[in-house]
């Protein structure tokens, strides 16, 4: 078995991918409602019951993570940070944000 990439079901594709475009400076394959992104897919599932409670986290690493959050932050000015770039407990150089649809993002660096 392989691993792939990950979807995100959302009731706004259009919302979410415009974001992560942003996010990951990558134009999306776009077809009808799904968004595809390198191994990342956003897509409406249309009549299915959507869970409220985000429980997954993405992680992404980037060899400069401070002009990366730099970068966010000028580039999507209502982003939801949830930790700055520091050194956590563990070791890890990392910041925390989270998408429009409250999915959790950790970016660290390597």
């Amino acid at each position: 078995m392989h691993f792939q990439g990950i979807s995100i079901t959302t009731d706004n594709a259009p919302r979410l991918a415009a974001f992560y475009k942003l996010v990951l400076q990558e134009e999306p394959f776009i077809e009808g409602s799904h968004y595809s992104f390198e191994n990342l897919n956003i897509y409406n599932p249309g009549d299915v019951k959507l869970p409220k409670d985000k429980t997954i986290w993405l992680m992404f690493s980037d060899a400069n993570i401070d002009a990366l959050h730099a970068r966010l932050l000028r580039d999507i000015p209502e982003i939801s940070i949830l930790a700055p770039p520091e050194r956590k407990p563990w070791g890890a150089y990392s910041f925390w944000f989270q998408d429009p649809d409250g999915n959790k993002i950790s970016v660290f660096q390597p």
